[in-house]
């Protein structure tokens, strides 16, 4: 079993806490303690009905004044992370008390109760040790400190001299012992190895969403530019088309490269690709980061500018062909003096139109501008 789960390097990580952890938790460790305590009241009504008045009066002083007072100062603590250490002190202390409490009175019940008070004690260091959310080593500590002292009351039966009887309890109590760390010990190794498949898991989940985002970023961007491409266009518009909200509308440009194929017919397509990424660097430089930068087509873009008015969209046009021009590319096939310009088509927002309309709005609008000589914004 050690072979195949680390137990100390488990137990280490494991104690070091996840408090919200349902095995090892503040909850764990409140939930067993609220129990212990029920069960410590709960039993007076048996101390009534089989002790005589003496003894009555020592199982109260014992439940009530040591047992319940040590319990509800670990549940008062439990409350308190930073207090973890005392309060995994007081509580296992409370657990040994617990059981001794039990070993001791059943040494003054008449029989076949007293037999009984001796296995209840046995069952308490069990279930201490397995279910009360301690550390492993406070468990071993708590569970052998136990076991020790109740051989030892049960042995001696708390007199002077010893009375030396029921020794064959001495074996049980040393095979309880044994047993309740032992399956402590084996509850640690399911424990880890699910907290094993658990982070497995979710670091699996985590890859997985990483690597689809990956691709859906991949399948909506032109590997080129780095904007954009007409597939994630698309989307834009079947999702708009599909809400039920009306559309305030969109406001458009539409942007081309002036006489592109004749820059690649005598640059070059190397040469080419290298002028439209300068290109999309000035403008995207120049829009805000809310705005959409699409690459439409060959040496084509649209961009969807969101909350302009035809001014401000009229302005950012103007500023994207000066920002362009700034660049001072040289164009190959118009000559030594020549640089690279675009020309630009506005379509402003219109109310209740989609945005497919509107690129079509500007495409015309961009047609005219070539039509009208290049270089220049048309509306």
């Amino acid at each position: 079993m050690t072979d195949q789960f680390p137990l100390d390097n488990d137990r280490r990580a494991s104690d070091a806490a996840d408090p919200e952890h349902p095995m090892r938790g503040a909850g764990a460790r409140r939930r067993f303690l609220l129990g212990t305590l029920i069960v410590n009241i709960a039993a007076l009504s048996i101390d009534v009905a089989v002790l005589d008045p003496q003894h009555l009066a020592l199982a109260a002083g014992l439940r009530l004044l040591v047992v319940m007072p040590l319990v509800l100062v670990a549940l008062a603590l439990n409350r308190r992370p930073a207090d973890r250490p005392l309060q995994s002190a007081v509580q296992a202390t409370a657990v040994v008390a617990f059981a001794l409490s039990v070993t001791a009175i059943g040494q003054f019940a008449p029989e076949p109760f007293a037999g009984r008070y001796m296995m209840a004690a046995l069952f308490v260091i069990f279930a201490g040790a397995l279910v009360s959310a301690l550390s492993w080593g406070a468990t071993k500590i708590m569970t052998v400190t136990a076991t020790v002292l109740y051989m030892l009351i049960t042995v001696t039966g708390l007199r002077w001299p010893p009375a030396w009887t029921n020794i064959d309890l001495v074996g049980l109590c040393i095979v309880t012992c044994v047993i309740a760390l032992r399956a402590r010990e084996r509850k640690d190794a399911q424990i880890a190895e699910l907290e094993a498949i658990r982070r497995s898991d979710a670091r699996l989940k985590r890859d997985l969403r990483r690597a689809n985002a990956a691709l859906e970023r991949l399948s909506a961007t032109d590997a080129l530019t780095g904007v954009f491409n007409r597939r994630y266009l698309d989307e834009l518009i079947e999702q708009e088309t599909a809400s039920i909200v009306p559309s305030l509308g969109q406001s458009v440009l539409m942007i081309d490269v002036d006489h592109f194929k004749l820059f690649n017919d005598h640059g070059g397509h190397a040469a080419g690709d290298r002028c439209l990424q300068q290109i999309v660097t000035a403008v995207r430089r120049n829009l805000r980061s809310c705005d959409v930068v699409v690459r439409y087509g060959g040496e084509e873009f649209a961009v969807v500018l969101p909350g302009l008015d035809q001014a401000e969209l009229q302005e950012t046009a103007e500023r994207l062909c000066h920002a362009v021009k700034e660049l001072k590319i040289a164009h190959p096939g118009l000559g030594e003096a020549e640089i690279v310009t675009i020309s630009v088509g506005i379509a402003p927002a219109v109310p209740a139109e989609t945005l497919a309309d509107a690129i079509q709005r500007a495409d015309q609008s961009l047609y005219r501008a070539k039509r009208g000589g290049r270089n220049r914004v048309s509306v």
